[in-house]
């Protein structure tokens, strides 16, 4: 296509994100595909200042949809993969971190997925560590863990 209008761009830019939210490299790519660069640059720009994106906003939201479910690693390498910047994805991370912990996330996983683990020690430190969680938050879960009424 390649040749819409900044208005048309825009449009369709809003209607995008209207539908759900994108962080900025995200819209970006999808925005390349129908007109020039500098049509693009100034349609972000735009909806930028309108407050309609913000990767701030986009990566607190994504870590509170997904908290409780993915570990701190999980959620940096998702956040990264989807083109949000490192700065903001390790303030948003520092934020959560001090909000909850780790570890009794971990515990209520472990109890949420008996069938994941199994009983077992080593099963259950896959589990979580695939999920994002560091070996020694994983280890102190296992613990906590055994030490619940079942």
């Amino acid at each position: 296509m390649k040749n819409e209008t900044p208005d048309q761009l825009f449009l369709y830019a809003v209607r995008l994100l209207g539908a759900r939210a994108y962080p900025e490299a995200a819209l970006r790519q999808k925005l390349a595909r129908r007109a020039q660069p500098d049509v693009v640059a100034a349609v972000l720009q735009r909806v930028k200042h309108l407050g309609y994106l913000d990767d701030q906003q986009y990566a607190e939201g994504y870590a509170r949809l997904y908290a409780g479910k993915w570990g701190a690693a999980k959620l940096r390498r998702a956040l990264l993969e989807k083109g949000v910047s490192r700065e903001i994805v390790d303030e948003v991370l520092a934020q959560q971190a001090a909000e909850q912990n780790p570890v009794e996330e971990a515990v209520a996983l472990l109890m949420r997925y008996p069938s994941r683990h199994r009983g077992e020690k080593p099963r259950a430190i896959r589990f979580l560590t695939n999920r994002g969680y560091t070996f020694s938050q994983a280890l102190a879960a296992w613990e906590r863990y055994l030490e619940q009424p079942q």
